[in-house]
């Protein structure tokens, strides 16, 4: 830590560690990563680790681990353990840093309202309120924190992805695109959808709108699903009501996801509530033109030409896949500057490397080492 002049030890703390947390996992893994690379000593605590109702009872041991604490929490999500914990540990002078990860999205929070309207009054709020500082991935995110009244300091840093080997050789060594054992056939352009299956991805639609194009003589691409969840319930839809090429694949990991990505023609995600969708960010990273709703919070994506506004229902949703699909056909042109600025876009904004540096330079002004970051709000609105 010699060139950021610290030496502390550093403990995230999330809810599952697994695939199954989706993108937050992944995200806290890739940030611990890259800050070890920076010489920081990080290390994670996951709470489904431990049976439940001992859960922020043996997070907060894993801080306060005995003769030698670590010195400052980086929380990850809220309504569980973890903030909970969080909350424990700053009340006993732990500095920490809370990253909600879109939860206070307004449409989040509309899903079981009552319940988190409990939760809050019974003490999420006094959590959120009392932190170091909250971690917000966009600026939407931080005026939700704004919005409920929450004054703590707010640090405005995303998510970051690594950048792949796109060159022609690292793709030939990939394996087979994964949707080729499933009956899709070589060589036809498909359109991604890579995460979770959930309603918040406006997945019902998306295929609603797939449908229609196929009715209207669309071209000869597949869309296909690849992913964990619901999975049983998306392949009982696709199923029951089947829909011109159409595919599912399910959960893609390592060497698998890569070569779905680096085999694509494009990524779909028509959300109705992100924080900042790593899957999003992993497709710009692959050079893919990119299809996303406003929820995303990506609008560096649509400004610097790599996406195009995908929001989830049929009736916007329709022209933007049939001109991807028109694009594919007679303008691969535009598709490939479309991949090229989101490729750029990630390199500059969203890599692993910088966003650990920053992290690092909030680190440093929470432990009085250092002055307080540009990207650092302490005012009402950001």
């Amino acid at each position: 830590m010699e060139a950021f002049g610290l030496d502390f030890e550093l403990l995230h703390l999330l809810p599952l560690a697994s695939h199954q947390a989706a993108g937050l996992a992944s995200a806290v893994d890739g940030l611990r990563t890259a800050q070890q690379s920076l010489g920081l000593r990080a290390a994670t605590a996951s709470a489904a680790e431990h049976p439940l109702g001992l859960r922020s009872f043996r997070l907060i041991a894993a801080a306060c681990r005995r003769g030698h604490p670590v010195d400052l929490i980086h929380s990850h999500g809220i309504w569980l353990a973890p903030s909970r914990a969080s909350h424990q540990l700053r009340r006993r002078g732990f500095p920490t840093v809370l990253a909600p990860h879109g939860m206070l999205d307004p449409w989040a929070w509309q899903r079981r309202r009552a319940l988190k309207q409990l939760l809050w009054w019974a003490g999420e709020q006094r959590t959120l309120q009392g932190a170091s500082c909250l971690q917000a991935l966009s600026a939407t995110e931080a005026s939700a924190i704004r919005n409920l009244g929450i004054t703590a300091p707010v640090a405005l840093i995303p998510n970051g992805v690594s950048l792949p080997d796109c060159s022609p050789s690292a793709r030939a060594a990939l394996p087979p695109a994964p949707w080729l054992a499933k009956g899709v056939p070589s060589g036809v352009p498909v359109l991604l959808f890579l995460g979770r299956f959930h309603p918040k991805k406006g997945l019902n639609p998306l295929l609603l709108a797939w449908e229609r194009l196929q009715v209207q003589g669309a071209a000869e691409a597949w869309l296909v699903f690849a992913g964990f969840g619901d999975g049983d319930a998306l392949a009982r839809r696709l199923s029951s009501s089947p829909i011109p090429r159409t595919c599912l694949v399910g959960a893609l990991q390592g060497d698998a996801k890569a070569s779905a990505l680096a085999h694509a023609a494009g990524f779909v995600l028509p959300s109705f509530s992100e924080g900042l969708p790593m899957a999003a960010l992993e497709a710009m990273s692959w050079a893919l033109p990119c299809l996303l709703s406003p929820a995303c919070n990506l609008p560096e994506a649509f400004t610097a030409g790599a996406a195009w506004p995908a929001s989830p229902d049929v009736e916007s949703l329709l022209p933007v896949l049939a001109r991807w699909t028109r694009s594919v056909e007679q303008d691969p042109g535009e598709l490939r500057s479309m991949g090229g600025a989101g490729r750029q876009l990630v390199t500059e904004r969203f890599h692993w490397p910088q966003v650990a540096a920053q992290s690092l330079d909030l680190y440093r002004w929470l432990l009085g080492g250092g002055a307080q970051p540009g990207f650092v709000s302490i005012e009402k609105t950001f």
